[in-house]
């Protein structure tokens, strides 16, 4: 015969519950606040003058603190990255389903998605293809795949338009390296040099898609 659990076990158990889900919460509040303040700083001081130091005293604690959660500085960074990545590899996504079946469109779909991640996002831009662009071939922890994968939906466009014939027969891989080079060489020039702001960058933005018609289009 099983023995009832008693009202006060119950009510015991629930609160010790209640006080883990509690640690859980600020935990990963801490956690946040981490890596808010590991951007904050990235962004002002660059890779070299970053420091973990610095960032325990942007939010108050330690430097002991931040080490339970992260090895060392490039591991908080990395942790950034991957944040970076995964909202950039959605947006690219959507932008692909999200057009019309004309592969040129969605082509064009695809480098405005990119620009406009890498205009709204330099923190995470710059950490992923300016200051530390090894992350590129490194692989999120616990997978195998490195996060230079993400392009693999601008060369599958790029392959689609080669197949509808609609691009100048050439490598997909080759013309994707051009896309890419073209579109991070206007989101460069917006996050580091002042003189090219939004009227500027707005302007390149409309003559890109003639120009690179004029280069892999078909007519």
């Amino acid at each position: 015969m099983s023995e009832k659990t008693s009202p006060a076990s119950t009510q015991s158990e629930r609160i010790r519950q209640a006080m883990r889900r509690r640690q859980e919460h600020k935990k990963q509040e801490l956690r946040q606040a981490i890596l808010t303040a590991a951007g904050q700083l990235f962004l002002e001081q660059g890779y070299d003058r970053f420091s973990m130091r610095k960032v325990a005293e942007r939010i108050g604690y330690s430097p002991t603190t931040l080490y339970i959660y992260f090895r060392d500085k490039d591991d908080l960074l990395f942790t950034i990255v991957d944040e970076g990545f995964e909202q950039f590899g959605q947006q690219l996504v959507a932008a692909a389903r999200n057009t019309t079946a004309d592969p040129w469109e969605r082509l064009l779909a695809l480098g405005r998605a990119y620009v406009r991640f890498g205009v709204h996002n330099p923190m995470y831009y710059e950490l992923m293809f300016m200051q530390r662009s090894d992350f590129l071939m490194h692989a999120p922890q616990g997978e195998s795949t490195p996060r230079i994968q993400a392009f693999n939906i601008l060369q599958e466009a790029v392959q689609q338009a080669l197949d509808a014939g609609i691009l100048h027969p050439g490598s997909a891989q080759a013309y994707s390296d051009l896309l890419w080079a073209l579109m991070h060489g206007l989101v460069s020039l917006s996050i580091s040099v002042p003189l090219f702001d939004a009227t500027r960058l707005q302007q390149a933005l409309d003559e890109a898609p003639r120009l690179i018609e004029r280069g892999l289009r078909r007519r």
